[in-house]
């Protein structure tokens, strides 16, 4: 699609001055891949999916508020909302469905042996993987937004016991990960490493990195930033429904 195409669908997406958001890409329609700002009259966009080519920047007539961060040597940027955690829940075994999820995508051993706090959410129908200070809500309705996040998940979620990590894009498929001896999964809830599970890799004697295939530029970018050391594979199968000893193969040869 060319630069003026993806102009004409950017520009209907309403954006205020300052705003910054992530959308499902209206190009390859991935959940949370879009990249959308919008800051002294310039506004931005780029896709975190490898495949996908959207990006651009347009820089069109400034309001009057952008005008006057202009003349003040101001860019005005909107804090960014954090959704709070569910101030009710219950335990996953108060739901058969939610437990029927968790086995499907190989997590409930992760939850049983203390990996990672799991609850449900009844009001909105998800289940709850925790981090520190934070969430991720995974819908169980086909008609809700699959994921969801909530309070501080910048530090990724981390699941396992061992000095390995292996970074992923997913919290069920670092849960399947934790079944391995040595191994912790981590993470990152998307395609990008930020800065602060960068920081928290400081800790392991050693990193692996799984994306999917049509990854491999992101994942040059991931290794240039985290270090040479970082050992990256590529996975066509989903780790979330691989076997132990089909990720021991995927990561180890063995």
């Amino acid at each position: 699609m060319t630069y003026q195409e993806q102009l004409y669908i950017i520009k209907g997406i309403p954006l205020r001055e300052g705003d910054r958001k992530v959308i499902t890409c209206p190009f390859c329609y991935g959940e949370k891949k879009l990249a959308l700002s919008k800051s002294d009259g310039k506004l931005m966009w780029n896709c975190y999916r490898a495949s996908c080519n959207a990006k651009g920047i347009h820089t069109g007539r400034r309001n009057l508020q952008s005008v006057k961060n202009y003349l003040n040597n101001k860019l005005t940027v909107r804090e960014k909302y954090v959704k709070p955690l569910p101030s009710i829940t219950t335990s996953i075994y108060n739901h058969q469905p939610a437990i029927d999820y968790l086995k499907s995508v190989n997590s409930l051993d992760a939850y049983k042996n203390g990996y990672i706090k799991i609850r449900y959410d009844p009001s909105d129908d998800r289940v709850l993987f925790y981090s520190n200070k934070g969430a991720v809500g995974r819908s169980l309705s086909c008609n809700s937004i699959k994921w969801m996040s909530y309070g501080n998940t910048s530090k990724g979620i981390h699941i396992g016991s061992g000095t390995t990590a292996v970074l992923v894009e997913d919290v069920p498929s670092a849960c399947s990960v934790s079944r391995v001896d040595g191994l912790v999964g981590v993470a990152l809830l998307g395609t990008t490493l930020t800065h602060p599970i960068k920081s928290s890799l400081n800790k392991y004697n050693a990193t692996y990195l799984t994306l999917d295939k049509d990854a491999s530029v992101k994942a040059i970018v991931i290794k240039r930033r985290v270090c040479s050391g970082i050992k990256v594979r590529f996975t066509e199968a989903d780790l979330k429904h691989l076997t132990v000893n089909q990720i021991q193969f995927l990561l180890f040869g063995m």
